[in-house]
């Protein structure tokens, strides 16, 4: 009987579990970033995402100018805040007109 209340307790704790979008993924990546440059495992640790998909993600973010790899792991560039800038402001206008919570 408690075997089978443990799994159904997974099962539960994974359907509630609200996944995240790709573009909150990245907004989250270049906030983390923010903070100083830093190497790919502690961004992944930090953000609850795997090394591999991280990896991607930078490669990916890198080649779009808003992330650069440096000796001191990866760090945020000018393009990037200006995008993270963007992304706050339409976000806080999408909250003001009661569209998202």
């Amino acid at each position: 009987m408690s075997d089978y209340s443990t799994i159904n307790r997974r099962i539960v704790r994974r359907r509630s579990r609200k996944n995240r979008d790709r573009i909150t993924i990245i907004m989250q990546v270049l906030e983390y970033l923010t903070g100083g440059c830093s190497k790919p495992s502690r961004v992944s640790s930090a953000l609850n995402l795997t090394y591999d998909r991280l990896m991607h993600l930078l490669k990916n973010l890198e080649v779009l100018g808003l992330v650069k790899n440096s000796v001191h792991g990866y760090c945020i560039t000018q393009s990037g805040l200006m995008l993270l800038e963007g992304y706050r402001r339409f976000m806080s206008a999408l909250k003001a007109l009661n569209i998202v919570a």
